[in-house]
């Protein structure tokens, strides 16, 4: 699930040369199928290659060309730091590609009562500085109130390097029937694939209402265009 539907289509946006850096790495994932890429966390763990606060990357300027990134922008105190320190690593069109929780009026139900991490749409994480929020402290709501149709011109009038050049919800069936990370799975792996083919064919009928998820991608200083959906 992971390897086909998140980690492809991150590595989906890269750009092909210069140095990626992962932010969030977490339990090491992404860095088995992309193993060039330098990973970061805020903790140690054997696996990943650098100790790194991802509001204040250990990176000179314009020393980057992509920014990868997975749940991990909801967990952050201040969200818009970590976008304008972004911005400070990356080279002339370089790209932070960002995959992440997606509010619609389904995932929201899902998100609210049976998840364990917060959905609070009330928070204002453009202005908010984050000051008493804990790290691991996730409010799923975050990417789309900084990138969704409401807030969106708010976020990027405050990122002026930046450019959106994809933004397209998708996940539903497939993520939904293994469970994500928890032991409960009713997807057979032998399954998995009329599933996921069936859930990409049909998922412009049920984007706007049902995907649970988002892929962001920002491009610095960047010229070309892709449609976004709210």
């Amino acid at each position: 699930m992971y390897n086909e539907e998140f980690f492809a289509r991150l590595l989906t946006f890269r750009k092909p040369d210069g140095v990626s850096v992962e932010v969030g790495g977490g339990p090491g994932f992404f860095k088995r199928v992309a193993p060039d890429v330098i990973s970061t966390d805020l903790i140690w763990c054997p696996w990943l290659d650098a100790i790194a606060d991802a509001q204040k990357l250990p990176f000179r300027d314009a020393s980057v060309s992509n920014v990868f990134g997975l749940d991990m922008l909801h967990h952050l105190a201040a969200p818009m730091t970590f976008l304008n320190e972004v911005g400070r690593v990356l080279t002339h069109g370089g790209r932070l590609i960002l995959i992440e929780p997606w509010i619609t009026p389904f995932s929201y139900l899902i998100f609210r009562f049976l998840h364990q991490e917060r959905c609070d749409l009330s928070e204002t994480p453009w202005t908010a500085n984050g000051a008493d929020k804990m790290a691991f402290d996730g409010n799923q709501a975050i990417p789309y109130l900084l990138f969704g149709p409401k807030h969106r011109s708010t976020t990027l009038g405050s990122l002026p390097a930046f450019k959106i050049i994809a933004l397209e919800p998708f996940c539903l069936f497939a993520y939904l029937l293994s469970g994500g990370f928890k032991p409960m799975n009713l997807l057979p792996e032998s399954l998995y694939k009329a599933v996921s083919k069936f859930e990409r064919a049909t998922l412009p009928m049920w984007r706007r209402l049902a995907a649970l998820r988002v892929a962001i991608v920002l491009e610095k200083n960047g010229q070309s265009h892709v449609e976004t959906y709210s």
